[in-house]
């Protein structure tokens, strides 16, 4: 995958991410779609794709929404680095250890931003964050999940395997 299909990716999550999802989301937190489209991009690709677009649209999304400058960005170049790291030691195509990364960034996502929140004075209450953590680690791992059966099949296969036959799942 190439930086420009990646970036359009990228740009359509983030229109559906900040304009559409709160409003048809049938539960109450809504997912983080920048986030699961991240952690995807660094367990299946390269950590530059990732790296690149978290500070990118990262910075867009704190335009938009957060009130502070930079959080986001932040956050979710920290969520990147488990799954990075989880690509070295597991194989790209099996999906656990990509869920497995996305629950973990989760983790890094509510409780940093719970942290930085109240470090810069802002309220935030750490029982609405733990109360709201169930339904958002079920709804990130069945979108990690799903994004990863999309994205597994663009895995350029080795010349040299003969026994390829495609993403595993």
């Amino acid at each position: 995958m190439n930086y420009l299909k990646a970036g359009i990716f990228f740009f359509i999550i983030w229109i559906i991410q900040t304009t559409l999802l709160w409003r048809i989301w049938p539960f109450g937190s809504t997912p983080h779609l920048l986030l699961c489209a991240v952690v995807c991009f660094a367990y299946l690709y390269s950590a530059n794709y990732a790296f690149v677009y978290a500070i990118a649209f990262g910075l867009l999304l704190d335009i938009q929404v957060q009130s502070l400058f930079g959080v986001s960005a932040l956050l979710l170049v920290l969520c990147c680095i488990p799954a990075w790291s989880m690509r070295f030691h597991f194989n790209p195509e099996r999906i656990l250890p990509c869920v497995i990364a996305a629950l973990i960034a989760t983790f890094i996502n509510v409780f940093g931003l719970w942290a930085i929140y109240v470090l810069f004075g802002t309220p935030a209450s750490i029982i609405l964050t733990i109360r709201e953590l169930p339904e958002l680690l079920i709804s990130q791992a069945v979108i990690c999940l799903v994004l990863h059966i999309i994205f597994v099949r663009t895995i350029i296969k080795d010349r040299r395997d003969r026994r390829y036959i495609g993403g595993v799942v």
